[in-house]
C-alpha cells in the first residue's frame, strides 16, 4: 500500500469518522481494510490530528473524544456536535447543490447517509428546491466521466485528445489518470501525461475525445494530488496586474506569485504568463477592471494593442 496524499488522508479520515463512530469500537485492521487507510497514517491521524478538532474554547465538552486500546477504537462525539446546526439560507444552498454534484456522480447503492441529508436539507428549504436547484460541473459527458473514473480505478493509461486554453492549441495525449475531482464548477482529472513527460491537471471539457487503452502503470508514491499546472516559481515570465474588487476571481482561479491588497476596492497579483494568448484573453475578459503594472517587453501595452487591433478586425471584417 502507497502512502496517502494528505488530501487522501482528511477524505479518509471524514469517512472513517461517523463510521467508527456509529460502532462499538471497531478494530483497527478492519478500519485499515475498509477504508484502505494505511495502519501507520491511520493511527497518527486518530490520536495527533482528530483528538484536537473542536471549538473555542477547546474544554472537553468541546473536543472530539478518540480512545484507541487493544486493537479496537472508540470514536465519540463531543456534546457541541450534538447541537442542531443553525444555517442560513445561503448556507443551506451551498450545501444543497455540492450535495447533489456528489450524488451525480455516486452510484445509486453508494448514496446511502447522502441521499438521506440531501431530503432533510430539502425539506427545510421549501418546496420545489428541486426544480430551483440544477448543478452542472462543467461539460464533460457521463461516457467521458466513465471512462475516466474506470480507468483511475483500474491504473490504466487513457488517450486524450486535449485543448489547452494556456497554449491554445490542441494535442493528442496519453496520460495516466491518477484520480478526477470536481472543482470550482468544472471536473478535473490529474495524472501523469506522456507527452509532457511529467504530472498535469486537465478539465475534462476540453476533452474532445477519450479512448481507454489496456495499457496498466503504476502511481508513483510522491504523486501530488495538489499539483497546479502553471509553475510559479520564476520559470515563467510574470506580469503585475492592478485589479478591483469584481475581478478578485483572478486569484481564486489562477496560480499566482502573490496578492496585495490596496484598499477594500483595490489589489495587486503577480501572475505567471504560460503564453500571450492566455495572457490576451484574460485581459479581454477583465476589460476595464484591470491595469497592467509590470510586464516583460511584449506583453505589456504592445500586447494590449495587438490583441484589440485583432478583435476589431474580425467585426469589421
Amino acid at each position: 500500500m502507497t502512502a496517502l496524499t494528505a488530501l487522501d488522508r482528511l477524505r479518509r479520515l471524514l469517512a472513517a469518522i461517523p463510521w467508527v463512530a456509529e460502532r462499538d469500537g471497531p478494530h483497527i485492521d478492519e478500519i485499515v481494510a475498509r477504508f484502505d487507510y494505511p495502519r501507520s497514517e491511520l493511527l497518527e491521524d486518530l490520536e495527533h490530528v482528530l483528538f484536537f478538532v473542536g471549538v473555542h474554547p477547546f474544554t472537553p465538552d468541546c473536543l472530539i473524544d478518540v480512545t484507541v486500546a487493544d486493537e479496537r477504537v472508540w470514536i465519540r462525539y463531543a456534546d457541541w456536535f450534538r447541537r442542531p446546526m443553525r444555517l442560513g439560507a445561503a448556507e443551506t444552498m451551498a450545501l444543497y447543490a455540492a450535495g447533489r454534484s456528489v450524488a451525480a456522480m455516486t452510484a445509486g447503492d453508494e448514496l446511502g447517509p447522502l441521499e438521506r441529508a440531501l431530503t432533510k436539507l430539502a425539506s427545510g428549504m421549501g418546496s420545489g428546491v428541486d426544480l430551483a436547484v440544477e448543478v452542472r460541473l462543467g461539460a464533460g459527458s457521463a461516457d467521458l466521466i466513465d471512462v475516466i473514473r474506470t480507468a483511475v480505478a483500474d491504473s490504466t493509461s487513457v488517450d486524450i485528445d486535449y485543448y489547452s486554453y494556456g497554449r491554445d492549441a490542441a494535442a493528442v495525449r496519453r496520460i495516466d489518470p491518477y484520480r478526477y475531482y470536481a472543482d470550482k464548477g468544472h471536473w478535473y482529472v490529474s495524472g501523469h501525461c506522456h507527452l509532457a513527460d511529467a504530472q498535469r491537471v486537465f478539465r475534462l471539457d476540453r476533452i474532445s475525445s477519450c479512448a481507454a487503452t489496456n495499457v496498466g502503470f503504476s502511481r508513483p508514491a510522491t504523486a501530488d494530488q495538489t499539483l497546479e499546472h502553471i509553475p510559479t516559481d520564476g520559470r515563467l515570465p510574470e506580469v503585475v496586474l492592478e485589479l478591483d474588487a469584481e475581478s478578485r476571481w483572478v486569484v481564486e482561479e489562477y496560480p499566482h506569485m502573490g496578492v496585495e491588497e490596496l484598499d477594500e476596492n483595490r489589489l495587486r497579483v503577480s501572475l505567471p504568463v504560460s503564453s500571450p494568448r492566455w495572457l490576451e484573453r484574460l485581459l479581454l475578459r477583465l476589460g476595464p477592471t484591470s491595469r497592467i503594472i509590470e510586464a516583460p517587453d511584449g506583453l505589456g501595452s504592445d500586447l494590449c494593442a495587438g490583441a484589440a487591433a485583432r478583435v476589431l478586425a474580425r467585426y469589421r471584417g
